[in-house]
């Protein structure tokens, strides 16, 4: 063996892989290769050149060494300084040996590097010699071995030794530091994760959007970002209606979710539900396979709509807040938009029997007209899909068409039901209609997209209606189309002082004051669709109406 001391710079060139890890826990048995101490050891020993033992302080036992042949000369006088030894110490003995001991920073046993050079090789120093001996070496073989030793001043072997311990102490915390920042660096992503998430949620909050949709977005998101065997959303909804969405395996399906959940009917849930170590309890015992779970309420306030169930953390992992946090947010952004979908629903009903009592009240101002509105509501609805509008403008071009002639309210009732023709007068006041609903209706956030078919819907093409004198594209879609729906149904309705005209005879004069009183592309539409229109005037029955159900659909 040679054991030259070396101060080279390559020398500290270790890739920081081979760092020893200093890590806590029970201690390791003598001579264990796994110990840290003995890792610490061989890195001293690397960085230094020298030769080393590691030696446990309490038992002056050697555990290690850095060399095979390296003897183990421990003598009396270096075993009593073991005992609480700290630092870096260089200490010669009176046969000539130069000791040197530095403290191993590992956390499983109390434990110290010691070596030896000798400051000579004659006389031989009697401990080497008894040591020799005990290996079966020759006298040549030790002074063989003796002479490869090289001898090193006591200040330059504390200054090597310093040196290596130092740069040991530096790699060490390059590379705690080095975890420190993939830890963090797996942090931020994880949180950067999380945000893009909710922001993704976020954006996904139109009320057109269902709560399924939604759900189902959260589970393609979640999954990946919870490495569980199972995760599964399921939303609760009406007349016992429910959606049990699942990404991953469960050990349980729907029923068994609903009797897990049966266990915990005493928990507070204003808090997530965690629980770690199922596996041997009597929960485990009924339901096979379920080692630890994460519950949370899918609720806005008072008002539950669901449960997000998270199960079997991958890499015998245990549920914690950071988990807890994550499935808790997107709980409650689920909850929030279903309780604002079903409070639009309430709303939309609502907005929807005020505008049923509307039409109810204007028949009953009108007999002679029940049913009018209705029929041009659902008749202006189907020259809106002819002209390929979406279905947002069809539900507005509807309800203007339910509550197109409101202003009638405000008109005399003598007029109204006057069985001969109007005078001048009494027809100027029946022309004040579309301003007197719009004035109704303008105080309605809700339906201010209608107002345009209310307050415009008697507006000719040539610009020679009333009550703005609007022409051509001036006058709003909504009622260029509205205004084609009322003359048809009213130049076809029984009037007191007049049949119903044929179809063929409103088509004639549909015909010839296309471009003039009516636009000649929703004219166009009306002749595409013209049996269809029959059909819905033909079907409609005063008694019954015909008002469609404009409600957004079930969340669920």
């Amino acid at each position: 063996m040679t054991a030259q001391v070396v101060f080279d710079q390559t020398e500290f060139l270790t890739p920081e892989s081979q760092l020893p890890a200093v890590s806590g826990g029970g201690g390791a048995a003598q001579n264990d290769p796994d110990d840290d101490s003995v890792a610490w050891m061989h890195r001293y020993a690397d960085l230094s050149g020298l030769p080393m033992l590691c030696v446990d302080k309490a038992t002056c036992a050697v555990l290690a060494k850095s060399h095979s042949d390296f003897l183990e000369c421990l003598p009396a006088s270096i075993q009593q300084r073991l005992s609480g030894f700290r630092g870096i110490d260089v200490v010669e003995t009176d046969s000539g040996l130069l000791y040197y001991m530095v403290e191993l920073p590992c956390d499983q046993r109390e434990a110290v590097c010691v070596g030896y050079l000798p400051q000579h090789a004659d006389p031989l120093p009697p401990e080497l010699v008894l040591a020799a001996a005990e290996e079966n070496w020759s006298q040549n073989e030790l002074q063989t071995w003796v002479a490869q030793l090289e001898a090193l001043p006591a200040k330059h072997l504390r200054k090597l030794l310093e040196l290596a311990v130092a740069r040991t102490q530096g790699e060490s915390r390059n590379a705690e530091l080095q975890m420190e920042i993939q830890q963090t660096s797996d942090e931020i992503e994880q949180t950067y994760e999380e945000i893009s998430l909710l922001h993704s949620l976020t954006r996904n909050l139109q009320i057109s959007r269902s709560p399924v949709d939604l759900a189902d977005l959260c589970l393609n998101r979640l999954h990946p970002l919870i490495a569980s065997g199972g995760l599964v959303i399921w939303l609760e909804g009406k007349q016992g209606r429910s959606s049990f969405l699942v990404r991953g395996e469960l050990p349980f399906d729907e029923l068994g979710m609903a009797r897990l959940l049966a266990r915990f009917e005493d928990h507070v849930w204003s808090r997530p539900l965690v629980k770690n170590h199922i596996e041997g309890t009597l929960m485990g015992a009924d339901f096979p396979g379920l080692q630890n779970l994460l519950i949370v309420p899918i609720a806005e306030g008072a008002h539950r709509s669901g449960w997000i169930l998270s199960c079997n953390l991958e890499g015998d992992k245990h549920y914690g807040t950071v988990e807890a946090s994550l499935l808790n947010s997107v709980a409650t952004i689920l909850g929030t938009h279903i309780r604002n979908i079903h409070l639009y629903q309430q709303h939309h009903e609502l907005m929807l029997s005020f505008v049923r009592s509307l039409v109810s009240t204007l028949d009953a101002k009108d007999p002679y007209t029940r049913g009018h509105s209705e029929r041009v509501a659902l008749v202006a609805r189907r020259l809106g899909a002819e002209l390929s509008l979406p279905e947002e403008d069809l539900h507005d071009i509807y309800l203007a068409g339910l509550l197109h002639d409101i202003g009638k309210i405000g008109v005399d009732d003598r007029i109204l039901r006057k069985p001969g023709k109007l005078s001048l007068e009494e027809f100027k006041k029946i022309q004040e209609h579309p301003m007197i609903g719009y004035s109704i209706l303008q105080g309605l956030k809700n339906l201010h997209k209608i107002l345009p078919g209310v307050r415009n819907h008697h507006e000719n093409y040539n610009g020679k209606g009333y009550p703005d004198g609007l022409s051509g594209e001036e006058i709003p879609l909504m009622a260029r189309i509205l205004a084609v729906a009322d003359a048809y149904d009213a130049m076809g309705s029984d009037r007191p002082y007049r049949p119903g005209m044929e179809v063929e005879q409103i088509e004639e004069i549909f015909r010839r004051g296309a471009g003039q009183q009516w636009d000649a592309r929703i004219i166009n539409a009306y002749f595409s669709v013209r049996d269809e229109v029959m059909q819905i005037c033909d079907d409609y029955s005063p008694c019954d109406g015909n008002l469609l159900s404009v409600a957004p659909s079930e969340t669920v």
